[in-house]
Parts: C-alpha cells; sequence; structure tokens
C-alpha cells in the first residue's frame, strides 16, 4: 500500500494510530482533506515551499518523463518528508518501473491512453485522473478497476472557477465512482469556499503553488481544513432523496384506499 493511499485510508477511518497500548492513549487529531501540493518537476523553490508549508503529499507534474527523470530522481535522493508522486497524461509499465526506482510514491494518470497492464502493479498508488465530462456509465466502471482513488478536475477550459454546474458535475461524480476521491482546488476558489468540497467527501485536495505568494496559498488552504467541521449532518431533503420509491408508492397506494372506503 503506497504512503498516500494509507493517508486516505486513515482519514477515512476517523482516528489516528495511537500513540502508545491500551485504551486511554490519546490519539492525534488529522485533517479531514489532504492537502497536496502541485509543483512542476524542475522548480525546487516550489518543492522547498511545500516541504516547509507542511503539505501532506507532493505532486510533482511531468510533461516528459525522459526529459524530467533528472529532477525527480533528485527529489528521491532528497527524500522530501512526505508521498511525493507524478501526474502523467499517460504511463507504461515501464515508466512505472523507473519511478518505483527512484523512490515515487503514487502516480496519477489519465485512462484513454494508458494500457491496462499498469492497473496490475501493487507496488505503486495509483490514482485516475477524470474530469466532469465523464459519463455516468464510465464513472461507475472505476469501482471495478485496480486504482487507490480518482481525482477530479474540471473540464478543460473551466478551471478558474467553480460554478454550480461544476458543482453539480463533481456531486454526481463523488457518488458513483466507489474510491477516494480527490479534487484539483481551481485557482480562484478562496480558501474560505473549501467547505464546498468537504461536504463532497473529498480526502485530498491539489493546490497549484505555481500562483503568486505560493506560502500564503499553502497556508491559508491548510488552517480553512482545519477550521472545517468534524462531522457531517444529514439534512430533511438528502434523507427524503434516499426513501425507496417503491416504499413510498406502496405508502401512497395505502393511503388512497383508505381515502375511497371511507363513507
Amino acid at each position: 500500500m503506497s504512503k498516500l493511499q494509507e493517508k486516505l485510508e486513515r482519514i477515512s477511518e476517523g482516528n489516528a494510530q495511537p500513540l502508545g497500548f491500551g485504551p486511554a492513549v490519546a490519539r492525534t487529531k488529522i485533517a479531514p482533506m489532504l492537502v497536496i501540493a502541485s509543483v512542476p518537476a524542475r522548480n525546487t523553490e516550489l518543492i522547498a515551499i511545500a516541504t516547509k508549508e507542511g503539505a501532506d503529499a507532493l505532486l510533482v507534474s511531468v510533461e516528459n518523463l525522459e526529459k524530467d527523470n533528472k529532477s525527480l530522481a533528485r527529489i528521491g535522493r532528497d527524500k522530501v518528508d512526505m508521498p511525493w508522486g507524478v501526474s502523467l497524461d499517460t504511463v507504461t509499465r515501464q515508466d512505472i518501473e523507473k519511478l518505483i526506482e527512484i523512490g515515487c510514491d503514487f502516480v496519477i494518470f489519465t485512462p484513454a491512453k494508458t494500457p491496462a497492464e499498469v492497473l496490475t502493479e501493487e507496488r505503486i498508488g495509483k490514482v485516475l485522473k477524470i474530469d466532469t465530462s465523464m459519463t455516468d456509465s464510465l464513472a461507475r466502471s472505476v469501482n471495478r478497476l485496480q486504482v487507490d482513488a480518482v481525482l477530479i478536475s474540471p473540464a478543460s477550459g473551466d478551471e478558474s472557477n467553480l460554478t454550480v454546474h461544476q458543482l453539480m458535475m463533481f456531486e454526481r461524480l463523488a457518488g458513483v465512482t466507489g474510491k477516494h476521491l480527490l479534487a484539483a482546488m481551481p485557482p480562484g476558489l478562496s480558501a474560505a469556499e473549501l467547505e464546498i468540497f468537504w461536504g463532497l467527501e473529498v480526502r485530498g485536495l491539489v493546490v497549484d503553488l505555481t500562483v503568486e505568494q505560493p506560502e500564503r496559498r499553502l497556508s491559508e488552504v491548510k488552517q480553512a481544513i482545519q477550521k472545517l467541521p468534524t462531522t457531517r449532518k444529514k439534512t430533511k431533503e438528502k434523507m427524503r432523496a434516499t426513501l425507496p420509491m417503491h416504499k413510498a408508492s406502496a405508502e401512497k397506494s395505502e393511503s388512497e384506499e383508505d381515502e375511497e372506503e371511507e363513507p
């Protein structure tokens, strides 16, 4: 199991590992979402910022694995104090071997051109990147794939802000994939609005650090996550939405029959 997956599992369970033995041992409080800092492979300054500001994981964007191999190998040698992975449009079995060799913990890839054999590799975490244009039927099929999590990102050309329509698309996909859910945080979304993603049960936020004042951005996001509520309340609307249709229909039929029997 990858270190990233371990962190996601810990959030899902709602408790940190005990710091000793016995029921009275104190448990450390964990944040309800991971902060995954996204940085270019060759930007050592941003990698240092992610480490200094306490990101939970590091996502290295890579355009060409061969060209960025030295930069990735350096990250592996430096042994950054967090799980780190790479984001690639397409990844092969040979790429996976190279990434494992240099210490990469997880890989994020798109499904269109990635060989299916990659899914059988268990020595590295696998995250499937999908966008909000994916159909329901395809999204449901993700549940059967050997991936640890999915990263949902806005459709191309609509990444700056989170619109109501985008939120609807996130909600739709969040309910059918059956995997740990990661989301790319739109640059225009303020840290104060993170409760939107928390309400969708997003386990990790990918925060792009190629912005002005990256230290401030990362710090604000971490602070906002720490302030999120610890429990979710079910609304009456949501409870009504989960009422089985056949049961509701049966109750209605019985009510109509009672009315007909009255003189």
